[in-house]
C-alpha cells in the first residue's frame, strides 16, 4: 500500500518504461484484484496473519513467514516420525508373519507328501462306499417292489375278518405277480421264483377270501339284509378267479332263492308286519285283484333284491346272473296259483282282463331280468296260456249265441244274438282301450286282438244268413256288417279290420246292385238289343213310361229295408247306370220310326 502510493505520488519518469521495476509495477497495478479469485484467497490468508498493518510487521512479512514455514515443516516431522514408527513395526510383524507362512507351507508340503497315500485310500474308500451305497438303494428298491414283509403275509392268512389291509396286500401281490413279467425279460430264475412265492400268496388269499365272502352270504337270510362294506370288494376280488366267483354267485343265489320264496308265501298266508297288507289269498275270489297283487308284489320285490344286489355285486352282469336265479325261487309257487285263476275262469271278459295284467307285469318286469330267465319265461307261458284260453272262452261265447238258430225278421235287422255278440265286442275293446302295457304297439296289440274276435262274429253272420233267399241275404249281410264297422269305427287302430269290413259290404252291395239290375230289366221287360222288333219296342215303352210314373215299381222290396241310407243310395245308383247304359244300347241298335222314345238322359234325370 505504501510503495502503491508513493508510485502514484511519484512524478512521471521518463525512463519508467525502461526500468524492469517499474513495468512489474505497472504489472502489478494494472491487475484488476477483484477479478482474480486466487489473489482473493491469498489475500485472506495474509490477512489472517497479518493482523497490524505498520512498518514493522511490513519488514519483517517475510522472516515471519519463513519462521511460520519451518514451524509448520517440524510439526510435520514430528507427526511423520511417529508413523514411520507405525510403518517398522507393521514391517517386523509383516516379517514375522512372513517367516511364520514360510515355516508352515514348509511343513504342509512336508505333511502332504506324508499324506498322500492316506488321501488315495480315503478316495478309494469313498467311491467303495458310494458304489455300497448305489447297490444297497437298488436292494432297497427292489425288495420295496418284489417282495412282502412276513406281517403282510401274515394278513392274507386271517379268516376271521376283511379289513382294508388284507385288500391292500392282495392288491400288492397282485401287482408284484404282474411286474415279474417284466423281470423275467433279465432274471429268469429270480423272477421265476418270485411268481411262485406270489402266485402260492395269492391262492392262499383267494381261498380265504372265497370262504369268507361264502360265509357272509350265508347270513343273508333276514327280508332286508345289511351287508358289510368288504363284501363288495370281496366279490371285486373274485372277478381274477372266475370259478370261485360262480361257486360264491351260486351260494348267493341259494340263499336268497331261499328268502324269495319265504316271503313269497308269508305275503301270501300271513300278510306284512301286524297283518298290513292283508295277506293276498284273502281275495282269492276276485281273480283279477289276486293275479295283480301277486304280480305286484313281485315287480316291487324284484326292483328291491336288484338294488340289495347292486350294493355289493361287481358289474350288472353278476347282478342280473343273480337276480334271475333267485327269482326262479318263485316261479313254481306262482304258476301254480296263476293256472288254477286261468283254469277257474269262464268268464271272456275277466279272461281278457287278466291277459292285461299278466301283459303289463311282463313288459316291467322284463326290464329287471334277462329275456332267458325262468321267471320271465314262466309269465310269458301264463300270457299266452290266458290268451288260448280267452280266445276258447270267447269262441264258445259266440258259438253258444249261434246255437241259438234264431232267424232274422222280415226287416233283416241284426237278430238278438249278433247284437249281444257286439255288445260283447264293445266290453271287449272297451277293456283292450282301458290297459296299460308298456313297450307294446298299440297298433298290433289291437290288430291281434281283432283277429281273435272278428271271425266268430262273422261266422255268425253267415250261419244266421244262410237259410235266406240272395236278396235277403244280401241285405240282411250288409246289415250285419255294417252294425260291426260301425262299432269298430269308435276305436282307435282298426283301419286293417275296418277295411276288411268295407271290402265284405262292398261285394255284398255289388251283389244286390247286379240283383236290382235284374229286377228292373224284368219290370221294363227289356229284350235283348237282338230279339227287338216294332211290336215289342211299342210294348217296352208303354212299360217303361208306367215304371216312370211310380219309380217304386222298379225298387226291390229288400233293398228299402237297408239300415244305412248311403247303402240303398249306393245300390239304386249302380242298378240305375247299368239300366241306362243298356237303354242306350237299345236305341242306338233300333229303329224307332213312328215310336216316341225318350232319350238316355231323360231316363236318367227321371230315375233319379
Amino acid at each position: 500500500y505504501y510503495i502503491t502510493n508513493n508510485l502514484r505520488m511519484s512524478p512521471k519518469n521518463d525512463d519508467s518504461t525502461s526500468n524492469p521495476l517499474s513495468r512489474k509495477l505497472q504489472k502489478v497495478l494494472s491487475l484488476k484484484l477483484d477479478q482474480d479469485p486466487d489473489l482473493i484467497v491469498a489475500l485472506k490468508g495474509l490477512s489472517s496473519v497479518v493482523t497490524t498493518n505498520n512498518l514493522r510487521t511490513r519488514r519483517n512479512l517475510r522472516g515471519d513467514f519463513e519462521r511460520r514455514s519451518v514451524n509448520l515443516s517440524v510439526e510435520l516431522c514430528e507427526s511423520f516420525s511417529h508413523v514411520n514408527q507405525l510403518v517398522e513395526k507393521l514391517n517386523t510383524e509383516i516379517t514375522t508373519m512372513s517367516e511364520s507362512c514360510q515355516e508352515m507351507t514348509t511343513e504342509l508340503s512336508t505333511a502332504r507328501k506324508q499324506m498322500q497315500g492316506l488321501l488315495e485310500k480315503t478316495s478309494k474308500i469313498k467311491r467303495e462306499s458310494a458304489s455300497v451305497e448305489m447297490k444297497k438303494e437298488v436292494i432297497t428298491a427292489f425288495i420295496s417292489r418284489y417282495h412282502v414283509t412276513p406281517q403282510q403275509a401274515a394278513v392274507l392268512k386271517r379268516s376271521d375278518q376283511m379289513d382294508p389291509e388284507f385288500f391292500t396286500v392282495l392288491d400288492r401281490v397282485k401287482s408284484i405277480h404282474q411286474d415279474c413279467k417284466i423281470l423275467l425279460q433279465t432274471h429268469q430264475t429270480t423272477g421265476l421264483q418270485i411268481m411262485e412265492n406270489m402266485a402260492h400268496l395269492q391262492e392262499q388269499a383267494f381261498q380265504t377270501l372265497f370262504k369268507w365272502t361264502q360265509n357272509e352270504c350265508r347270513h343273508l337270510t333276514s327280508d332286508i339284509p345289511e351287508p358289510s362294506t368288504s363284501l363288495k370288494q370281496g366279490f371285486f376280488m373274485l372277478q381274477d378267479r372266475e370259478s370261485l366267483l360262480k361257486a360264491t354267485l351260486s351260494e348267493l343265489a341259494k340263499v336268497r332263492r331261499a328268502v324269495l320264496l319265504r316271503m313269497f308265501i308269508n305275503s301270501l298266508t300271513r300278510g306284512g308286519p301286524g297283518g298290513t297288507p292283508k295277506p293276498i289269498e284273502l281275495s282269492s275270489h276276485d281273480p283279477i285283484r289276486y293275479g295283480g297283487d301277486m304280480l305286484a308284489w313281485l315287480h316291487q320285490t324284484i326292483a328291491s333284491e336288484r338294488d340289495l344286489l347292486s350294493s355289493f355285486l361287481p358289474t350288472k352282469e353278476t347282478v342280473l346272473t343273480v337276480l334271475c336265479e333267485v327269482t326262479e325261487g318263485v316261479s313254481r309257487t306262482l304258476k301254480i296259483r296263476v293256472e288254477q285263476i286261468i283254469n277257474n275262469t269262464d268268464d271272456c271278459i275277466t279272461l281278457l282282463q287278466i291277459c292285461n295284467i299278466i301283459q303289463f307285469y311282463l313288459s316291467t318286469i322284463k326290464p329287471f331280468l334277462s329275456e332267458a330267465a325262468p321267471l320271465i319265461t314262466l309269465i310269458s307261458e301264463l300270457n299266452t296260456q290266458c290268451r288260448k284260453q280267452f280266445n276258447r272262452h270267447y269262441a264258445l261265447s259266440v258259438s253258444r249265441l249261434s246255437d241259438r238258430n234264431e232267424l232274422p225278421g222280415l226287416d233283416l235287422v241284426p237278430t238278438m244274438a249278433f247284437q249281444e255278440a257286439v255288445h260283447l265286442l264293445k266290453i271287449i275293446l272297451n277293456t283292450h282301450d282301458v290297459s296299460v302295457v308298456p313297450d307294446v304297439s298299440p297298433l298290433s296289440s289291437m290288430t291281434e286282438l281283432l283277429h281273435v274276435v272278428i271271425g266268430p262274429i262273422l261266422t255268425l253272420c253267415n250261419m244266421s244268413a244262410s237259410q235266406l233267399d240272395p236278396v235277403d241275404n244280401a241285405v240282411y249281410i250288409i246289415n250285419l256288417v255294417a252294425c260291426l264297422y260301425n262299432v269298430l269305427a269308435m276305436y282307435e287302430n282298426t283301419d286293417n279290420k275296418l277295411e276288411l269290413l268295407q271290402n265284405k259290404i262292398n261285394e255284398e252291395l255289388e251283389t244286390l246292385t247286379n240283383l236290382q239290375y235284374d229286377h228292373m230289366i224284368k219290370t221294363t221287360k227289356i229284350p235283348p238289343a237282338e230279339m227287338i222288333n216294332k211290336d215289342r219296342l211299342s210294348v217296352v215303352a208303354s212299360k217303361l213310361d208306367q215304371a216312370l210314373l211310380n219309380t217304386e215299381l222298379l225298387w226291390l222290396q229288400q233293398c228299402t229295408r237297408l239300415s244305412a241310407l248311403r247303402h240303398r243310395n249306393t245300390v239304386w245308383r249302380g242298378a240305375c247306370e247299368q239300366f241306362v247304359k243298356v237303354y242306350t244300347t237299345l236305341i242306338q241298335s233300333t229303329c224307332n220310326e213312328g215310336i216316341l222314345l225318350k232319350s238316355p238322359d231323360q231316363i236318367a234325370q227321371l230315375l233319379k
